[in-house]
């Protein structure tokens, strides 16, 4: 049987390619395939996949008739993966020699779903970010319990140095969302998450995210990007109600917002953003503080203690400001700053 199954959405990656099939064949396992999902493209990147999948037997190309965009490119490779477990990858980064080997026999040893580290890395070959598991962080854990200490996020990225069972995906049925521009990986991590009784971190860089010029991290985001890390927040509030976990909901919505609310806010002062955006994702954001009744829940703490729970306390003045008749963009402005000015107070006593 084969040991790891590696999805990969292709869509005009050309360039990309040959360094990534080259990481692929330099792995330490060699029982492996690679299913490459082509959305599409319009380069010859699929003549090239041609040629590599001649070659070795190893490599799979599935071609979509439409665009359909990267989540269900993956979906289509979860699909149609025949190995034991299955990891994912983009054709424009790289995976170190070990990578593979390293993930499956933890999977083995622990009998455990796996989480690993990456190195985010620059055009230059420069290291701006060195994953490591959190201090004090357990070995083996299970996530809904652990979150309580550690919180959701670092259970809900990094999708691509994860190793999953293959049949328990499919036969779960979870999958990437479809039809969003970015965050359609958080949400298949959203879907395992309450799954998952038993996971294994290791140390190990299985990944290296290459952090081009012209990718999204480093570019803009648009009113829709932000509405879809948004979708993120709303879909563990309806996973986390069924499961009785509203508690490890509140604490994701926190960090979202506490992240997303001043990079949008940036974006503003670079003229990457406008108010209208601002006016469409703080409307977004309110609906979902409306409909999952996070203050009813929150409102007490996030007064007592704003340097705790910053994104539910900017959110709180957001709203607040509402009733005086200010601008999305005024509140979203005041929020920062009142918040800045509790964190200075709290520096100087």
């Amino acid at each position: 049987m084969i040991n790891v199954s590696i999805v990969v959405p292709v869509y005009n990656a050309e360039s990309h390619l040959p360094r990534f099939v080259q990481s692929m064949q330099q792995q330490t396992l060699e029982n492996f395939e690679v299913i490459f999902v082509d959305d599409t493209s319009t380069d010859n990147g699929p003549a090239l996949l041609e040629k590599v999948c001649n070659k070795d037997k190893r490599f799979r190309l599935i071609r979509h008739e439409k665009n359909m965009g990267a989540g269900a490119a993956r979906n289509t490779g979860i699909k149609a993966a025949k190995g034991q477990t299955l990891c994912f990858a983009d054709p424009d980064d790289l995976l170190p020699e070990h990578s593979l080997e390293v993930r499956f026999d933890a999977y083995k040893k622990h009998n455990a779903i796996v989480r690993a580290c990456h190195q985010e890395v620059t055009d230059t070959g420069e290291i701006i970010n060195n994953e490591q598991r959190p201090v004090n962080f357990p070995e083996l854990c299970n996530p809904a319990e652990a979150a309580s200490k550690f919180g959701v996020s670092p259970f809900l990225c990094a999708h691509w140095t994860w190793l999953f069972p293959t049949k328990m995906v499919q036969r779960l049925g979870i999958f990437n969302e479809e039809g969003i521009r970015t965050a359609e990986d958080i949400i298949f991590l959203i879907r395992m998450f309450f799954h998952i009784s038993r996971m294994v971190w290791i140390d190990d860089t299985v990944y290296y995210w290459m952090k081009r010029t012209d990718s999204l991290s480093t570019t803009v985001y648009s009113a829709s990007h932000y509405l879809d890390y948004l979708l993120c927040v709303d879909i563990f509030y309806n996973e986390a109600a069924q499961h009785k976990k509203l508690s490890l909901a509140d604490s994701f919505c926190d960090d979202y917002f506490a992240c997303y609310l001043p990079h949008m806010l940036i974006q503003v002062a670079h003229k990457k953003s406008n108010a209208q955006d601002v006016a469409v994702v703080l409307e977004a954001a309110e609906q979902i503080c409306a409909r999952h009744d996070v203050f009813k829940r929150c409102l007490q703490r996030t007064l007592a203690e704003p340097l705790h729970y910053p994104g539910l306390f900017r959110m709180l003045r957001i709203i607040h400001g509402k009733g005086q008749g200010k601008s999305p963009l005024q509140r979203l402005f005041d929020s920062h700053n009142e918040l800045a000015t509790i964190y200075k107070s709290a520096q100087e006593s």
